[in-house]
């Protein structure tokens, strides 16, 4: 069962920007496939390009080129990729000595928190991951190579994430979808090298690793989480004022505060002294109590979804009738809905990716494969991040062709710098380590998720 540690999530490292390139969409990637064309446009230039240099770091960096220009074909967009075409066709694996990389297949670690004092706080993080992992599979994986992701368990602990890190480094390729806020126990491991880590970054330490590629890129601390747009969008819509913060007893958790306190400042609002709570805490009516006693109008946590769910029900309990009850990103999902009950009803949220309720046809592909390969696990804000996480290094490695190296997929990540993941996401950089400034606002109505603004796409402010 989890706890409210914070799902630390920096959930909301809401913002950003990003750029560079054609390609095909996940859908369109499908039935290229279904018709046997082995993956077509910007996946077979791309492998053209890269297989020119034999697919070292300038070869990858030619295919940023490549399909920035939209030379390749696929419908346009920056700084994505379609995964290599599988099997024959346009591109056939030659060899490599990169580790984790056979003829056949290519391993990707993962370490996320799956035991200890919040069990399965990494679980749907690790599952969407996995999802993407089996949709190109399913489609006959990455130029004629099968996908294999290899576990590993840091049971919330910085030293058993280290120690995980290390005894997989040298066995896979690189990593996926980590969801833990422990990273930067592997930080000290991988930070630096040339072994890509595609993961929902989180600690302060590993924010700063340059190897290290975010689908939500966040500031380290003291910096912005780029939630401005929305809190001014809050301001001219719901005519909030004051805005309380309650954060778990964790330095990443006050990190990601400090950076709350900064967009709310910026966006012409008065940030009320932030409330920490123990990590275990489960009674929220005295937090409910102070923010209502000190006038907030507004809310936003780095709780756990069980924290959330706490507090929505203190919020009832006391009486009081916050405007904008914004619990954080990492809200999104079934979890605060089935705690809270109707008490979580009214919840507004922000996010820069898209939800699955009324979303587009890639969340709708999203959805498809996570139900079918995750055995039960909620498809919630970490499930999305592990998914997209492990596209953005797919596309990588497709981009650095029939015989990927750890440079060269280096070098195509760096090219990502308006990703999208297909417009499930906002676009944002993990390249330039830039969030989206793009939005959505959500709210929970009948204990379902619906969209309230705008009606279609992201909003920018």
């Amino acid at each position: 069962m989890r706890n409210r540690l914070l799902r630390l999530v920096a959930v909301t490292g809401l913002l950003a920007t990003v750029a560079c390139g054609a390609r095909l969409s996940d859908e369109q990637y499908v039935e290229a496939r279904g018709a046997g064309t082995g993956g077509g446009g910007t996946a077979a230039g791309a492998n053209r390009a890269a297989s020119g240099t034999g697919g070292g770091a300038a070869g990858a960096s030619a295919t940023a080129t490549a399909t920035a220009t939209g030379g390749a074909g696929g419908d346009a967009g920056a700084g994505e990729a379609a995964p290599a075409a599988a099997g024959g066709g346009p591109c056939s694996p030659q060899p490599t000595d990169a580790p984790g990389v056979t003829d056949t297949e290519i391993k990707l670690g993962n370490v996320s928190t799956i035991s200890g004092p919040v069990q399965n706080f990494g679980a749907t993080g690790r599952a969407g991951a996995k999802a993407y992992l089996d949709f190109v599979n399913n489609q006959g994986g990455v130029c004629g190579r099968k996908l294999a992701l290899v576990n590993g368990d840091d049971r919330l602990d910085p030293g058993t994430n280290r120690s995980q890190t290390e005894q997989l480094k040298d066995q896979v390729f690189g990593f996926v979808g980590n969801t833990t806020v422990v990273d930067d126990g592997g930080a000290d491991v991988i930070g630096g090298t040339n072994i890509p880590n595609c993961s929902l970054i989180i600690g302060n330490t590993a924010l700063q690793q340059p190897n290290y590629y975010s689908p939500n890129p966040i500031a380290p601390a003291g910096d912005t989480n780029g939630t401005t747009a929305i809190w001014s969008w809050f301001k001219a819509n719901k005519g909030i004022t004051k805005v309380g913060i309650v954060y778990p007893d964790n330095p990443n958790a006050f990190a990601r505060v400090q950076g709350y306190v900064n967009d709310i400042t910026n966006a012409g609002l008065v940030a009320d002294n932030p409330i920490k709570v123990a990590v275990t805490e489960s009674n929220y009516v005295g937090v409910a109590n102070q923010m209502k006693s000190n006038g907030d109008d507004a809310l936003i946590t780095v709780l756990e979804v069980n924290g959330i769910g706490k507090l929505a029900q203190a919020i009832k309990q006391v009486g009081w009738e916050v405007k904008v009850p914004f619990y954080g990103a990492q809200a999104y999902g079934p979890q605060v809905p089935q705690i809270a009950g109707a008490n979580a009803d009214g919840a507004l949220i922000g996010l820069t990716h898209d939800i699955v309720e009324g979303g587009s046809q890639a969340m709708q592909t999203f959805a498809q494969f996570y139900q079918a390969s995750s055995s039960g696990q909620p498809l919630d804000f970490f499930a999305i991040m592990g998914w997209t996480a492990a596209k953005l290094c797919v596309d990588a490695i497709a981009a650095a062709g029939p015989a990927p190296t750890r440079d060269s997929v280096i070098a195509a990540l760096n090219g990502f710098v308006d990703y999208t993941a297909d417009n499930i996401l906002a676009p944002r950089s993990p390249a330039a380590k830039q969030g989206a400034t793009q939005f959505i606002v959500a709210t929970i109505e009948g204990g379902a998720w619906k969209r309230v603004y705008p009606d279609s796409g992201f909003a920018a402010q």
